[in-house]
């Protein structure tokens, strides 16, 4: 069990630094909103890169915050039901739902994202709009947040496991 815990704090050491590293992207994002904003109200001189940046740092601190998010507990999760049963009984539904609708997601979700990531760097595919930037990297780094995700969720999976058999939490930090 030692072994597993550690590996588990590795996970969630790795979700908390790239977090805090891609939380970087928002202030990149604001100050490009800011120069095109100023750029075309006070110069009439709108960009041709803003939108292509913005949606970029935008999938980047998105994609790569939300393993971290679910690590902290900060998804909205409504257990208005849920957190009047016993525990074992909240761990055992957490356990059927995760196996049944986010694994199998998920999963399928990568199954079907590694083959276009694949093409995508491939064929080195650019935007059709814009200044045609590439998006293969775009992709590429969607396809790693959605593994962290996954990867965090297996975090959950065994401490919900842990709860069901033991009726206790699994305390990881």
């Amino acid at each position: 069990m030692k072994t597993v815990i550690a590996m588990m704090k590795i996970v969630e050491s790795v979700n908390e630094r790239i977090a805090k590293i891609t939380s970087y992207c928002l202030i990149l994002l604001i100050l490009s909103l800011v120069y095109e904003v100023f750029a075309r109200y006070a110069f009439n001189a709108p960009t041709a890169w803003s939108s292509d940046a913005t949606y970029f740092l935008c999938s980047i601190a998105i994609i790569f915050a939300m393993a971290y998010t679910w690590q902290t507990g900060g998804h909205v999760s409504v257990d208005m039901i849920l957190v009047k049963l016993p525990v074992k009984v909240q761990a055992f539904l957490n356990v059927l739902f995760m196996v049944i609708m986010f694994f199998l997601c998920w999963l399928m979700i990568v199954w079907v994202m590694v083959p276009e990531v694949i093409q995508s760097w491939r064929i080195l595919e650019r935007s059709s709009i814009g200044y045609f930037p590439p998006i293969y990297p775009y992709k590429t780094w969607i396809l790693i947040g959605t593994l962290m995700l996954v990867i965090q969720g297996v975090n959950v999976f065994i401490k919900e496991l842990y709860r069901l058999v033991k009726g206790k939490e699994l305390t990881v930090s």
